[in-house]
């Protein structure tokens, strides 16, 4: 890598080789706009981190095609200027702490010991690489308690994967699964639409939203053209 990183943003690449272009203009919405045969930065950061959201290095990558090939090979060139500069990113922290998990038996036991009840929060936001993790840490005699709602699975797109609920029930046994269907915050006729709207999702693990607080006014569906059609409707509603 011929320039070095700057900052403490390790994800701010430079040009490598004849694979990345100089920083490109933005687009009128804000894109980086994107020259035919080369890799923008955003991208390429995207492609780094969601591999290693996956347990993934550069030689563990399933190369498909020229284009898959060509963001392994910035993969790789990114991981050695790294260990270079000495410096990591938040993917790698996980990542790391995963590995030393995996092939180090004394201290995965070490934690094992130390950690004997485990709760997870907002379970549905973990990725594929924080669920390998947290298999990791529990041992034998490890109670784990797992909170999180498959129905508020938002983050997809930044590697979450709701499946890791599912997984975590079928591979911990799990014989209790506490469902909160009482709802304290809407009234029936939103979280009836809610019910009716969500149940099309087959792979859910399944829940019925109820309230006390009436039917309260009924549910108004507004088509906005964008963003900012929304947000004005919402001010003078």
């Amino acid at each position: 890598m011929d320039s070095r990183l700057r900052g403490n943003d390790a994800f701010q690449l430079c040009r490598v080789g004849n694979l990345l272009p100089p920083p490109a203009r933005r687009g009128r919405r804000g894109c980086e706009a994107s020259n035919r045969g080369h890799f923008l930065q955003r991208p390429a950061c995207w492609f780094f981190a969601a591999c290693k959201d996956d347990g993934q290095r550069p030689g563990d990558v399933v190369v498909r095609d020229d284009d898959t090939r060509k963001k392994v090979e910035l993969y790789q060139l990114y991981e050695d200027q790294c260990q270079r500069e000495g410096v990591v990113d938040f993917a790698e922290l996980l990542l790391r702490s995963f590995e030393l998990l995996r092939d180090h038996d004394d201290i995965r036991a070490h934690y094992q010991q130390r950690f004997r009840h485990i709760l997870v929060d907002e379970f549905q936001d973990t990725n594929k690489l924080q669920y390998a993790w947290l298999k990791q840490l529990v041992g034998p005699q490890t109670a784990v308690l797992a909170v999180g709602d498959d129905d508020q699975s938002i983050y997809a797109f930044r590697g979450a994967r709701v499946g890791n609920m599912a997984d975590f029930v079928r591979e911990f046994q799990v014989s209790a699964q506490i469902k909160l269907e009482q709802n304290y915050r809407s009234h029936s006729n939103i979280l009836d639409s809610a019910n009716h709207l969500i149940g099309h999702n087959s792979q859910r693990l399944g829940k019925n939203l109820r309230t006390d607080q009436g039917a309260g006014e009924p549910v108004r569906v507004y088509p906005a053209l964008d963003g900012v059609d929304e947000q004005g409707h919402f001010r003078t509603a």
